[in-house]
């Protein structure tokens, strides 16, 4: 901001400086923006600011000395109880030396006598006087200040003291210039001096002959108020201080532009691309993957290829007034190859889709669609009699040859009242890779026909993560199919052969593959033998009569073998879970025919009891044959451990009859090593004594005694006659333990009665004793 001294050097630098960048700005195209601006804004009295006919707004012309403001009428003021977003570009021109002053926009609080400017040069048309300490710029504002000159002398002012000289001391700033407590003043040099606090100040080339983009946007819910410089530079504005100086006196504000120039000058012109609370309207770029049926975010990748859907949406939301004559541009790469007859606007009456129509596919030209081609566009507005929203798609891939490099996809629909522009959507282009298929093992797949299943795997990759169809054959035939998901790096793939296909597969060679196929229909093919092999085969049997077998027999066994492929054949054995046994090799000179031998196993060194004997056979490839076993049962017998002794017994026959126990008979003691032990009785019984016909007690004088001469009397004093018909004195019950002796201490034992009418003479008897395995 540059005060001007003398007026003669305002014309020196007007005839030199001004024309030749007049003319050069003139060649320069602004943004899209808003044309009409009729009824939006209004040029203040002694302004020097204009508006053309396509919506250029020049705040001050290429010359010294001039003020320039532009505001918004009555029908266009901001209201800060609600949200907004604004829009607009700057544009100073391309000269970066000896140019001024600057400008700023404006919000003020609205009221009966606003404020539409106040002095020139460094003021820039918002600020106070900066030879008046008494001064204050427009009352009850804020400003977002753009200044060209840097007024930093005693000669120029210091309004811009302290901030940076850097890009010709160019710079951005916000201010609070109705506020006399933002300026400090003093005397020097014969005149007041001053300065104005700016807050958050951007060193920033102005002069760049570029449109300088100015985005402000108001959150009324978080009370938040930000700007943003061509989308890098972003300041937030404390709330406090806005409510402070602007809002506390009226939340509706006026907005507008002022500008002022000096001894320097500079074509000063503003755009407006977004007014606040005109046409609010959503635009939208949604695109889906046909191929894989997924709805992409931006950022995704996109294999060429594919088949994508592309949706450019735009939806008026609210405003006051209806958005006029919309032309569309929407932004592809020119390598995007369009399906036929595939471009489709569909106007929107609220929810309701009206009728869909067809664009010639020379619409879409170098990746670049305009709507319409030519002529009026197309109105929205909430009316009911016209559409609210429209919606163009088409389908299509990106071609082979599509450089890898981000696409942006953006739209672009420009009104002569508002102009909106969607995010860009960016996609990344990929070429598609076929997948990639691996086998877990390296060697060739073998399965012998005793497998109950064999289980062959391996891994899957693909670099275009999608779904993968994987086709497992054998021989050429299929035999599975499955979808997987190949959207993470890595996968796993199983396929098991169940014992009906080991069983079907006949022996030799064969050939097992796995194919891969993507969604693009590349395939990927790997393939394996496939051996099929054959264990020998043995059948045991026991030639003994019985599975029973007294311990110390041999028990046995018959080995009936086949082998179909190996030429040797090693045995071996195993008797329950002691070690294996190696019974030797055989030789196999017809393959598959049935062979046998013989062997034994003696009992001696086996336990009493059942015992499980296998064999099994391993050919010369180690393919081990299923085991095939018999059982055979170690037994014992029962039978007399302590047999009894001859015994005999001097009585003398009393007057009444007495009775003697048996003392020198000894001990009788029975051994059960039976694996089953049944029950089983003893019994005695009295038979003739050798070379005797007649049983019993006999004389040699051919006298006997009577039956109950002869018992056994237990422990509980239960007496068992023995006689000639004999008598069970001990009955075992099933499952007692293998060695019972006969009681016969106390009053238990054997007793004999001498009776008193007996003939006295020696008696002899012979006594039969048996173990009966019998219930």
């Amino acid at each position: 901001m540059r005060k001007i001294i003398k007026k003669y050097s305002v014309l020196i630098v007007f005839i030199m400086i001004f024309m030749p960048a007049f003319r050069i700005n003139a060649a320069t195209v602004p943004p899209a923006h808003v044309e009409d601006l009729t009824g939006l804004f209004e040029i203040k009295s002694e302004s020097t600011s204009s508006v053309d006919s396509d919506g250029i707004v020049t705040i001050t012309p290429n010359q010294g000395n001039v003020i320039g403001s532009i505001w918004s009428t009555e029908k266009n003021l901001l209201d800060f109880t609600k949200s907004f977003s604004l829009t607009s570009y700057l544009y100073f021109g391309p000269q970066v030396n000896e140019v001024g002053d600057g400008m700023a926009l404006v919000f003020q609080a609205y009221n009966g006598t606003p404020k539409w400017y106040t002095y020139n040069t460094s003021a820039l048309g918002y600020l106070g006087n900066p030879r008046d300490e008494n001064s204050i710029g427009i009352p009850n504002s804020f400003a977002i200040e753009f200044d060209l000159f840097n007024n930093q002398t005693d000669n120029d002012g210091w309004y811009d003291q302290d901030l940076p000289t850097s890009n010709q001391g160019q710079h951005i700033a916000y201010l609070w210039p109705g506020d006399l407590a933002q300026y400090s003043s003093w005397w020097a040099w014969f005149q007041t001096q001053r300065n104005v606090i700016h807050y958050n100040p951007i060193s920033y080339l102005l002069t760049n002959d570029n449109w300088i983009k100015l985005d402000v946007n108001w959150d009324a819910e978080a009370q938040k108020l930000q700007y943003i410089i061509d989308d890098t530079q972003v300041v937030d504005v404390p709330y406090e201080a806005l409510y402070t100086n602007v809002l506390s006196h009226n939340t509706t504000v006026f907005w507008g532009f002022t500008g002022a120039t000096g001894t320097y000058s500079a074509p000063q012109k503003v755009v407006f691309q977004q007014v606040p609370f005109l046409v609010e309207a959503n635009p939208q770029i949604t695109v889906e993957n046909l191929t894989r049926n997924k709805q992409m975010s931006s950022g995704d990748a996109i294999h060429v290829n594919e088949k994508v859907r592309l949706t450019y949406s735009v939806e008026y939301v609210n405003g006051k007034q209806t958005w006029k004559n919309i032309r569309t541009t929407l932004t592809n790469d020119p390598n995007f190859i369009l399906d036929t007859n595939s471009i489709t606007v569909t106007p929107y009456f609220g929810e309701t889709a009206g009728n869909s129509y067809k664009l010639d596919d020379s619409a879409l030209t170098e990746g670049i669609l305009q709507f319409p081609s030519n002529g009026m566009g197309p109105n929205l507005d909430l009316s009911g009699d016209i559409p609210s929203k429209m919606v163009i798609n088409y389908e299509g891939h990106y071609a082979d040859d599509t450089p890898q490099t981000a696409i942006y996809l953006k739209s672009e629909y420009k009104g002569d009242n508002a102009v909106y522009q969607a995010s860009p959507f960016e996609l990344i282009p990929t070429q598609n890779l076929p997948p990639v298929l691996t086998f877990t093992e390296i060697a060739d797949v073998s399965v012998v026909d005793t497998d109950e299943i064999k289980t062959i795997d391996g891994t899957f990759q693909d670099p275009n993560q999608s779904e993968l169809t994987l086709r497992y054959a054998i021989d050429g035939v299929t035999v599975k199919t499955e979808k997987v998901d190949g959207t993470n790096t890595d996968g796993t793939w199983t396929y098991t052969l169940t014992k009906s296909q080991i069983d079907n597969l006949s022996g030799g060679e064969h050939t097992f593959q796995v194919t891969a196929e993507n969604q693009m229909g590349q395939t990927t093919t790997i393939t394996k033998k496939l051996l099929k092999k054959f264990a020998p085969v043995t059948k045991l049997t026991l030639l003994n009569e019985t599975n029973k077998i007294l311990k110390g027999g041999d028990a046995i066994f018959k080995v009936d073998w086949h082998d179909l492929d190996s030429e040797q054949v090693q045995f071996f054995y195993q008797i329950d879970d002691a070690p294996v046994v190696e019974l030797g090799s055989k030789e196999n000179p017809i393959l598959g025919e049935v062979q046998s031998f013989e062997w034994t196993i003696n009992t001696a060194n086996l336990d009493y009891g059942s015992h499980t004997v296998k064999v099994y056979a391993v050919d010369s490839e180690q393919h081990t044959a299923a085991p095939s076993q018999e059982s055979i049962l170690v037994d014992g017998k029962i039978g007399f451990q302590q047999i009894p002794q001859d015994f005999s017994i001097d009585a003398i026959i009393q007057q009444r009859t007495t009775t003697s126990k048996v003392t020198d008979i000894g001990p009788i003691t029975i051994e059960d090593t039976r694996f089953e032990k049944t029950s089983w009785r003893l019994q005695a019984k009295l038979v003739a004594v050798a070379g005797e016909e007649k049983p019993g007690f006999v004389s040699q004088s051919g006298h006997t005694l009577p039956p109950e001469t002869f018992y056994y009397q237990n422990n509980q004093g239960k007496k068992f006659q023995i006689d000639t018909a004999g008598n069970t004195i001990l009955d075992i019950a099933a499952g007692q333990e293998g060695r019972v002796t006969l009681n016969q201490e106390g009053t238990a034992g054997f007793y004999v009665h001498i009776f008193s009418w007996a003939y006295a003479d020696d008696y002899q008897a012979a006594i039969e004793w048996q173990i009966i395995e019998a219930p």
